[in-house]
């Protein structure tokens, strides 16, 4: 008697991530207009169509999750200075953090984490951002080495190279960001082109470390 043919995992793995993703994006979606930024702007951000997101947004409003839809677009000639979001909530919000370093930084979905508990905390060790890695992997994958934070760390060093933001290591310890280094960080996720006109990609977003 044959064996019963098993239909291959990777149709479906795909369409899993496929699914994950389009999730983020209508949190996203959500979340930016939340913060009051205007339809067409986001969906600028995101590369979907307005529609779309009118269509996100008016769902998220019948559930409660929104108030009201935010205006249609930013006013003619309005510069990205008078866009810029102000720099003494970023650090409260986790997950607008995490989202910030990926469309800034072009972080993966890891290496934002990472960033963002070392953007909050004077100085971390390496275990605990370790746990941080385990935190976010399969429960049913093998523990990985704590050498994966020095991988880590070295990615996001290069990502952050570009606008002068260094990660300092301490010796048998950790690493840390010194105040100045925080502040150069912020000052991006504030106030780089976060909404610029091309938009940008939200891919990391829904990205495997």
């Amino acid at each position: 008697m044959s064996s019963p043919i098993v239909a291959p995992q990777e149709t479906s793995n795909t369409d899993d991530l496929l699914t994950r993703a389009a999730n983020e994006n209508k949190k996203v979606v959500i979340r930016l207009a939340d913060e009051g930024i205007p339809v067409r702007a986001i969906a600028r951000a995101c590369k979907i169509p307005g529609d779309e997101v009118y269509e996100i947004l008016h769902d998220a409003m019948h559930r409660g999750t929104i108030t009201e839809i935010p205006k249609d677009d930013w006013p003619p000639g309005s510069g990205r200075a008078k866009r810029a979001l102000p720099q003494h909530n970023v650090l409260e919000d986790d997950e607008k953090l995490k989202f910030l370093c990926s469309i800034v930084f072009k972080t993966t979905r890891l290496q934002s984490s990472i960033l963002a508990v070392l953007l909050k905390r004077s100085e971390v060790t390496k275990e605990q951002l370790h746990q941080v890695i385990e935190t976010l992997r399969d429960p049913n994958r093998d523990e990985t080495d704590l050498k994966m934070v020095d991988v880590i760390i070295c990615h996001l060093r290069r990502k952050l190279t570009p606008f002068d933001v260094k990660i300092k290591t301490i010796w048998g310890i950790g690493y840390r960001m010194e105040p100045a280094e925080r502040d150069r960080a912020v000052h991006a996720l504030t106030s780089h082109v976060m909404y610029p006109d091309g938009g940008v990609d939200v891919a990391p977003l829904a990205e495997a470390a």
